[in-house]
């Protein structure tokens, strides 16, 4: 039997040979389970994240009308148009009745608005107490702006109309039928979806260095390469088992955020992609896994590779996590989005070829 030669059943054997013990690996079974969680609950994580760098993503969502406890003029404008919003103001006489109901959760912030009226020339100085919580403070300073705003064109308005030589400017403002962008979509086609379909495969690249690294470790190679398979067999069944993980995980994710309301274009794209970015991650885990032998040291070298290519996926614009979020939203042609595949495709396969000259050589060691 020629050792150097690859045998498919005998790959296939291998293959479901890690595959049933793949199943009752402890660790791959939580992180599928968290990898569940953030793909079923992506429509409230969203939320939840861009409120945190973008905190006017929460504007014009239907939220609890805040109460705010009002003190001083509470029958001017700024209290009138407090009412007809998202708010529920509230009248006290003086600010330690106001204080106490914020300390005891009543209210949700207090304002103190001077008597100066929009048609005097003294500073209207607003004085606003809004509680420590950040998603709590946002909101309610959120529900603010809009009164706000309006109380502050209407003093605008009247004031300046008492300037001398004012002249109002005539401004042509263009309105493109085109909207501007939204934060939330940006984090879910930017963030959270390369994040799902990747995941998997950063994954399978740790998973085949156990995979391998156990059988170099525990001193069970030479007895499977005492039987009929080659370690060229074996390396390529692990590999088989790691690669085929990820795009059915990955499609798994894709229509649970489907469900979430999540619209993706280009599925069998985006799972060609998944695969090829999974079989390349695997390659090149195997070969540190071969090189190595040793469990500790290869993951060390796979996490700073997997590092290096993360942070300078951005760096170019069809990067594999681009070119999903490109797939996805639908603004890639055909023609650019084949060329980038068929890239990555070789790119693959001449990791490939690398792995059975790398195993080759090992082959004759062992």
């Amino acid at each position: 039997m020629d050792k150097n030669k690859v045998y498919p059943k005998k790959v296939m054997t291998i293959a479901r040979k890690e595959y049933s013990g793949l199943l009752l690996e402890k660790t791959f079974i939580l992180s599928l389970l968290v990898q569940l969680f953030i793909a079923s609950f992506s429509a409230f994580l969203v939320v939840g994240l861009t409120s945190f760098y973008d905190p006017m993503a929460l504007q014009g969502m239907q939220m609890k009308e805040s109460k705010i406890g009002v003190i001083g003029d509470t029958d001017g404008e700024l209290f009138k148009l407090m009412k007809i919003s998202d708010l529920e103001p509230i009248k006290y006489d003086d600010f330690g009745e106001a204080y106490s109901d914020f300390y005891e959760r009543k209210i949700d912030a207090i304002m103190n608005i001077p008597n100066e009226m929009a048609e005097g020339t003294g500073l209207i100085n607003l004085d606003i107490y809004i509680p420590r919580s950040e998603l709590k403070a946002t909101i309610v300073s959120l529900q603010l702006k809009k009164p706000l705003e309006k109380f502050e064109q209407s003093v605008r308005t009247i004031r300046t109309a008492r300037l001398e030589g004012y002249t109002p400017l005539d401004i042509q403002i263009m309105r493109w039928d085109q909207g501007t962008s939204s934060s939330k979509l940006e984090f879910i086609y930017v963030a959270l979806l390369p994040l799902l379909m990747f995941t998997p495969a950063f994954i399978s690249g740790g998973l085949v260095i156990d995979m391998i690294t156990e059988e170099f470790e525990r001193k069970t190679l030479e007895l499977l390469l005492v039987s009929p398979v080659s370690l060229l067999d074996v390396i390529y069944g692990k590999t088989l088992v790691a690669t085929a993980i990820s795009p059915v995980q990955s499609l798994a994710w894709m229509l649970l955020l489907g469900l979430n309301g999540i619209r993706i274009n280009n599925f069998t794209g985006i799972l060609l992609i998944v695969v090829i970015v999974s079989l390349t991650l695997v390659i090149a885990g195997s070969i540190i896994a071969v090189l190595c032998k040793e469990r500790g040291t290869s993951q060390l070298f796979y996490s700073l590779v997997l590092i290096f290519l993360f942070m300078s996926s951005y760096l170019y614009t069809n990067s594999p996590l681009n070119l999903v979020s490109r797939l996805a939203l639908d603004s890639i042609g055909y023609m650019e989005a084949f060329t980038w595949i068929a890239g990555y495709t070789c790119l693959a396969v001449l990791l490939l070829w690398a792995l059975a000259s790398i195993v080759e050589k090992e082959h004759m060691k062992v």
